[in-house]
């Protein structure tokens, strides 16, 4: 899965990477929310709406980076051997190294 990622650097010495797929829901969630933040905050400009779109994408992308960090922490005290995390359309994964 790694194959077909944009490589972001390690945390903690695990490879961390986005599968090009998640630029598909970075892009819907940045679309819907600029619209729902244009229909909740009318009074905002247009470009104000879809900035807050795009944070809350990122803050999103975070969340879910953070989230598989945890089970890589967790399988790393387990002695579980953690290979990489990829973010990817559906969420994320943390691959073990295979022994």
């Amino acid at each position: 899965m790694f194959t077909q990622s944009i490589r972001l650097g390690r945390i903690l010495g695990i490879p961390v990477g986005v599968n090009y797929s998640w630029f598909i829901i970075f892009a819907l969630i940045t679309l819907t929310l600029g619209n729902q933040f244009a229909f909740v905050y009318p009074d905002w400009s247009s470009p104000v709406h879809y900035t807050a779109g795009i944070l809350t994408s990122v803050l999103f992308f975070i969340s879910v980076l953070l989230h598989e960090l945890g089970h890589s922490i967790a399988a790393k005290q387990k002695g579980i051997n953690v290979r990489a995390i990829t973010l990817f359309i559906f969420g994320g994964v943390a691959q073990a190294l295979h022994r």
